[in-house]
């Protein structure tokens, strides 16, 4: 549960955030500013649905910020390094408490396994969960297949693969009822999808060459 309510200072900030990562991620592709949003949404989603004490001003700097390293790091490997970073630099420049910027700045660190470093707090966790719900569904599968390599039928079992690990790892009972659907819908999607390419494939084998 969240709390308390923000304060017009920590609005203001998250206002000046919010510009700035918006700025950031206009040329981004699968991790753009609507990823962003989605994951902010999620977020407080989940916040308000569990029983653990969530701080607000933490929560909502964490998911702003946690793919700023996306723009930097082109394969991803090490956003979540970079990412935490530049939230570091970012936040010594505003009047947040140092204590407070570490508690951010490890959102943004963990809230991906490529970091390796699992997330512990219940804010690192939540963001991990949010970040993880919009890889799932229609729009998930879509970023997901952006830029990827590799012919569609490999693609499309990769990502299926990858969703399933995404739902299984989810740290809220929340997180899963929210994800059930959305998996269960990506899972549909690539069957279709797989399908209409065995069917694609048929057709060309039955096309008479005269």
């Amino acid at each position: 549960m969240l709390t308390r309510c923000l304060t017009p200072k920590e609005r203001k900030l998250i206002q000046e955030i919010e510009a700035f990562i918006r700025d950031k991620h206009r040329h981004s592709e699968g991790h753009d500013y609507s990823h962003v949003l989605a994951v902010l949404r999620y977020s407080l989603q989940i916040a308000e649905a569990i029983k653990e004490p969530v701080n607000p001003f933490i929560l909502t700097c964490g998911a702003l910020f946690h793919d700023i390293g996306r723009v930097y790091d082109e394969d991803g490997k090490l956003h979540g390094f970079i990412g935490g970073a530049i939230t570091d630099m970012y936040l010594k420049s505003t009047w947040v408490k140092e204590e407070d910027a570490c508690k951010i700045v490890r959102i943004v660190v963990r809230h991906t396994y490529t970091s390796q470093i699992p997330p512990e707090s219940v804010e690192e966790k939540i963001v991990y969960d949010a970040d993880g719900l919009d890889r799932l569904g229609l729009m998930g599968l879509i970023r997901g297949v952006m830029g990827k390599k590799g012919s569609i039928k490999e693609v499309l079992e990769n990502r299926s693969r990858k969703r399933l690990r995404d739902y299984k790892r989810l740290y809220f009972d929340v997180s899963r009822q929210l994800g059930e659907t959305l998996y269960e819908e990506t899972v549909e999607i690539v069957h279709q999808l797989l399908n209409a390419l065995e069917d694609r494939l048929n057709d060309i084998n039955d096309i008479q060459i005269p």
